[in-house]
């Protein structure tokens, strides 16, 4: 007597089922990558270096390397008497001998813009110990584009990631479920693949188009030429940031598809050999 050992067929419509459930995780993974990424981006570090250049090139009309503002304060701390000045009278940065001694004026000028960035990158009551008075404060709140580099908008993201992450983990349970063998790794590895391949082409272009960083803003450029020195200055290392979160995605999606051959081909191998093996066995 003979056992049939050959695996069940799956009902057809487990194949419909599949690519359906394999195309809404591809759009909703696709969505949680790009999430997870800005979450990256506006975490404290990154978002903070990104401010501070971008308030050290707005500020600095004659680019960050100018030595004529670095040299004006260096006038002002030594007729100074007690050796330190607040070079903006409606935020509380103070600026020392020290703070100038051994240093470029590029790595001046990030030191003192770096102590504006963080509260503003901190909120509201880190803004209300930096600023003088109601008006700055509000402006400083406000902060226009500013603001999307915040700890506020870094936990709203956070929340949109968690959200979006069990949402993921769903569909790629469904997607595991409906497929067949070594398609379960086939499968989320292909989704993978193909999510992630967008952010990362689109990110590592802009991370690869504006680096190295082109020369900073001169006093005689117009908005075309300041608009360039903050794309070349800070895109790259937020656009670096996120192009790894999809290239990773890749890389493991690649990964679980190799797998998947590798199995496929084993198995097909020990079940070419069987049943010379084990016809006897089958038999009583």
């Amino acid at each position: 007597m003979k056992t049939d050992t050959s695996p069940r067929p799956r009902p057809y419509w487990h194949v419909d089922a599949k690519w359906i459930t394999g195309l809404l995780l591809s759009l909703v993974l696709a969505l949680t990558l790009l999430t997870f990424a800005l979450v990256r981006v506006t975490a404290e570090r990154p978002a903070v270096d990104a401010l501070t250049m971008l308030l050290a090139v707005s500020f600095s009309q004659n680019g960050l390397d100018d030595e004529t503002e670095i040299a004006e304060m260096r006038r002002m701390l030594e007729a100074d008497a007690d050796g330190e000045i607040q070079p903006m009278p409606d935020l509380a940065i103070t600026v020392r001998v020290a703070d100038l001694a051994e240093r470029t004026p590029r790595e001046i000028r990030l030191a003192f813009f770096r102590k504006m960035a963080e509260p503003l990158y901190g909120g509201e009551a880190a803004i209300n110990e930096l600023a003088a008075d109601s008006e700055t404060r509000e402006a400083m709140a406000r902060g226009g584009v500013l603001s999307v580099l915040s700890s506020k908008t870094h936990e709203l993201l956070q929340r949109a990631l968690t959200v979006l992450g069990i949402l993921s983990a769903v569909l790629a349970l469904a997607l595991i479920y409906f497929s067949y063998r070594f398609g379960r790794l086939a499968s989320p590895g292909c989704v993978l693949f193909v999510a992630a391949l967008p952010g990362a082409a689109l990110f590592g272009f802009l991370g690869w188009a504006f680096n190295p960083p082109g020369p900073s803003a001169g006093p005689d450029s117009d908005m075309t030429g300041m608009l360039s020195s903050l794309a070349s200055n800070v895109l790259p290392p937020l656009a670096q940031i996120a192009a790894w979160v999809f290239l990773a995605a890749m890389a493991l999606g690649i990964l679980l598809i190799f797998l998947s051959i590798v199995g496929g081909l084993v198995s097909r191998r020990r079940r070419a050999s069987a049943p010379a093996g084990s016809a006897a066995s089958n038999t009583t």
